[in-house]
């Protein structure tokens, strides 16, 4: 787990994390969160893509992540961060991409 903090301050405003190393095709799963009052500012979507640059650096094929299927503004950072729908049921939304 990674903690997330704001430059100005060094205050922890969030954290983000794998649940594990690569399974075996290559892929990685992760999760992350926010304050409230730092959401919007496009920290979220920050922090994934460079988690998954690393992630790629380190032999990671491809990312997976979920959100609940009312969490909109999860679902934007994930889109912002290359992730796209790969299906969904009626709680939660499954994102995925390449990292290759």
């Amino acid at each position: 787990m990674y903690l997330i903090r704001r430059n100005s301050d060094s205050c922890a405003i969030g954290g983000f994390g794998f649940f594990g190393p690569p399974d075996d095709t290559g892929q990685v799963e992760f999760g992350y969160g926010l304050v409230a009052s730092v959401r919007g500012a496009g920290l979220a979507t920050e922090a994934v893509r460079r988690a998954l640059e690393v992630a790629a650096e380190y032999g990671a094929l491809s990312a997976a992540a979920d959100t609940d299927i009312h969490n909109q503004p999860s679902q934007r950072v994930l889109e912002k961060a290359g992730l796209l729908e790969k299906s969904h049921d009626e709680t939660t939304i499954y994102f995925s991409r390449p990292l290759i």
